[in-house]
């Protein structure tokens, strides 16, 4: 996965890195204060935690086939229609040339 798709998933993780150390900065505290509920609030919280880093692992997984099958799709084109892609290159680079040229 290129480094600007992976940025938000790396941000993501630290998040829930945050969150975890904070729930068990939590739970310590809950268990010197002893209470029942707040130690319940607190395993519910990680196990909420738990589950979302799971969805997240899923979905850059996701995202990391797709790319990957994205990129063979692509591949597969240019090698298939080689001409054709050469002429879609030319033409855009034309008008890319076309629109920044500058007008006198």
């Amino acid at each position: 996965m290129n480094s600007e798709a992976a940025q938000p998933m790396e941000r993501l993780r630290k998040v829930l890195a945050e969150i975890e150390g904070l729930a068990g900065t939590l739970a310590q505290a809950a268990e010197r204060a002893a209470g029942e509920g707040q130690s319940e609030a607190v395993e519910s919280l990680r196990g909420t935690l738990a589950a979302a880093r799971a969805r997240i692992k899923e979905a850059e997984q996701t995202l990391q086939r797709n790319a990957a099958h994205g990129a063979k799709a692509a591949d597969d084109f240019v090698h298939d229609n080689t001409w054709i892609s050469i002429g879609i290159a030319a033409a855009v680079a034309f008008l890319l040339g076309a629109l920044t040229a500058k007008r006198d």
